[in-house]
């Protein structure tokens, strides 16, 4: 390892946004145990994976000579049953924007994972953005958003190309382990920004707004990561609902790369995330409206999410 395994420890301590749930003189104990125990490089990355079951952190991963090393939550075989398609499902759709237009008048928009960089970033946001506006003569009624398959990535594409359906606001912002607001969330001039840095810069081919059409969203137990915090998003705007099943708990926090030497690197949780009304996410974001499995990808009207999502849109009174 480049730097010792107590560097990176204490850099845990000290900025894990977990790090006041723990008795630390417990965690010392035992990493310390761990440690000197240890006689390979697997027993010493074993000792900090330690620290992250004691924190609870699951997103948080560890990276040495490109070797993943993180803590897993543990599913019993009935859970995995019905996990392990969709998360197979969510590999396979990774950058894939899918459109439908539903009963000639709801567009369904399907938001797998997004893993990109550069001017990608753009080109993503773009593609939504476009997506959105190709139906713009149909006089959409209004939206789903599958989150489902959303495996996390980049937020900036995602939400940057949903700004049409969010509106230019305030959509939330990262919070540290004191529930201090770290960083702000916001949609200016239809493009995303972090704090004060600009992070999308797209443009939009159609002038509709949509920021108070209904809109349902689409969540279940492999939304994750960036995904999550994509739905957060969501939350408390007017003429949205929820449908589905819980996100994946424990992924929906904020993570930073922090890099030491050129051959270990780790992804820390550093931060959770609020809605618009700044309630704070730090566990599972939850549905509206609890629906178990039922999911069929390749025909959606088949679909008993979506055939809820339609009959609640149908009910769904527009907003001036």
């Amino acid at each position: 390892m480049p730097v010792s395994p107590d560097t990176i420890y204490r850099f845990i301590k000290e900025h894990s946004v977990y790090r006041n749930t723990v008795n630390w003189k417990d965690v010392d104990n035992g990493f310390k145990e761990r440690l000197f125990a240890a006689k390979t490089t697997k027993d010493t990355m074993k000792s900090l994976v330690y620290v992250f079951e004691q924190l609870n952190d699951v997103h948080t991963q560890m990276y040495l000579d490109n070797q993943y090393y993180g803590h897993y939550p543990a599913y019993p075989d009935s859970v995995l049953k019905t996990l392990n398609p969709i998360v197979e499902r969510s590999r396979q759709e990774n950058g894939t924007i899918r459109t439908v237009l539903l009963k000639n008048k709801y567009l369904y928009l399907s938001i797998p994972g997004i893993f990109a960089q550069g001017n990608a970033i753009n080109e993503y946001a773009q593609t939504i953005s476009d997506s959105i506006c190709r139906y713009n003569r149909q006089q959409l009624k209004g939206f789903i958003i599958d989150l489902r398959l959303n495996s996390g990535g980049q937020l900036s594409s995602m939400v940057g190309g949903l700004n049409l359906l969010l509106g230019n606001n305030y959509l939330g912002g990262a919070v540290d382990a004191l529930n201090t607001e770290t960083r702000k969330f916001e949609l200016k001039k239809n493009n995303f920004y972090i704090g004060d840095v600009q992070t999308t810069s797209i443009t939009n081919t159609c002038a509709h707004d949509y920021s108070k059409t209904p809109v349902v969203v689409l969540i279940g137990p492999a939304t994750v990561s960036s995904g999550s915090i994509t739905a957060i998003t969501f939350k408390q705007r007017p003429n949205t609902f929820f449908i589905g099943e819980a996100t994946a708990d424990g992924y929906s926090t904020g993570n930073e790369y922090f890099f030491f030497g050129n051959n270990f690197m780790i992804n820390l949780a550093t931060e959770f995330n609020q809605d618009r009304k700044h309630n704070i996410y730090k566990n599972s974001i939850l549905p509206d409206k609890f629906i178990k499995a039922g999911d069929d990808f390749d025909k959606l009207l088949n679909d008993e999410k979506i055939k809820a999502a339609l009959l609640l849109l149908a009910n769904a009174k527009p907003l001036k």
